[in-house]
């Protein structure tokens, strides 16, 4: 179960006393070791007094730095990194022809006399889709045409999301006393921040479903789209196995493996990749087993050790597959996808005689 929207919004207010009234909003879109990174609109960071006077949900101690910041007349977004803000992050996805899609906004605003900072859900559907231009490039908007509720001040830089809680667009400005409004597509990002980590670009284009052997990836694709984890576990074993011609066995064999087709193994991956946020995949996975030592051949306790570590064993016992957890709210990184691994009882390894999955994964350069 995914967790409330509000968990990722944050306050952003200024550190000056003749801007105490003057607030926007921001939310939580990547991790990486201690550092958060909070996406928000441009004009906010301008209306606060800039950088040295960013706060945080009001917390002087949160150190701010703005790494990309586009045009407030054109592409209206700014990339904030904080140190030790524990919230969880929302999920990025690219759209077009999205009108009548129905969306929620989380945003803070200033309530009654005592200017108390108030965050709310307001939903609606996206209207007519059209353009914003920055520096001979466009990236797409939408109009916010409400329906519960009403925007405020205040609600700039707010994630607007589709109800799979994906973030489709920022709200940038309101119309009509807070019934109409405006988003700007995240697509902007890769205009105002090219040194993006890879984990957000993933995000940010869409996977070719590729494959060599004519198997159809969009049933896989739908269901990590939607956050149905298990589901989609099961799927893609599906079609590993239909890849392979080992539908009838339900196993693969290490001949199976040595020749699995690299485009279809890239494909599995980037997928699992992009809607986990790189939280799970081939590739996360291979990465936590060579760190660990694994190499090119069978070392039994590098084997536990991963598998402690991706959380398929717990406190020295082989995990039954009921017994997974499927979500990404999961501290394990690299949990998933797990359905070819984990058994009824114990670890069906990917290791069989010399090869192993991890191999081909980075023959296929995953």
């Amino acid at each position: 179960m995914s967790l409330p929207l509000e968990e990722s919004i944050v306050l952003i207010s200024s550190k000056l006393e003749k801007k105490a009234n003057v607030i926007g909003t921001g939310f939580a879109f990547y991790k990486d070791q201690d550092y958060t990174y909070l996406l928000t609109c441009a004009h906010v960071v301008e209306d606060v007094g800039k950088e040295e006077n960013i706060l945080v949900n009001d917390i002087n101690e949160i150190f701010v730095e703005v790494l990309a910041t586009g045009n407030i007349k054109g592409f209206d977004l700014a990339v904030l990194r904080v140190k030790n803000l524990n919230i969880p992050i929302l999920q990025l996805t690219l759209l077009s022809n999205a009108e009548n899609r129905e969306f929620r906004i989380a945003g803070y605003y200033l309530y009654g006399e005592e200017k108390k900072r108030r965050l709310k859900i307001v939903k609606g559907v996206l209207g007519e889709e059209s353009f914003l231009t920055q520096s001979n490039e466009k990236t797409i908007v939408w109009d916010l045409l409400i329906s519960s509720g009403r925007l405020r001040k205040g609600y700039s830089g707010a994630p607007v999301v589709d109800l799979s809680d994906r973030v489709l667009g920022v709200a940038t400005n309101m119309e009509n006393e807070g019934a109409e409004g405006l988003a700007i597509s995240v697509e902007a990002l890769n205009k105002i921040w090219p040194q993006m980590p890879v984990a957000i670009s993933q995000q940010l284009s869409e996977v070719q479903l590729k494959s060599d052997v004519g198997c159809d990836y969009t049933k896989l694709k739908k269901l990590l789209s939607k956050g149905k984890w298990e589901e989609a576990d099961e799927e893609t074993a599906r079609c590993m196995l239909q890849v392979a011609g080992r539908e009838e066995e339900g196993w693969l064999r290490v001949e199976d493996i040595d020749k699995f087709p690299c485009r279809d193994l890239r494909t599995i991956d980037q997928l699992w990749v992009q809607y986990s946020h790189a939280k799970f995949g081939f590739s996360v996975q291979k990465k936590i087993y060579q760190k660990l030592g694994g190499k090119g051949e069978y070392d039994e306790k590098v084997w536990k050790d991963f598998c402690d570590k991706v959380g398929w064993r717990q406190g020295g016992e082989w995990l039954y597959y009921s017994d997974l957890t499927f979500s990404l709210d999961t501290h394990y990184i690299g949990y998933l996808p797990s359905w070819l691994c984990v058994v009824q009882r114990g670890v069906r390894s990917f290791w069989f005689g010399d090869g192993c999955l991890f191999s081909r994964a980075e023959i296929c350069r995953l």
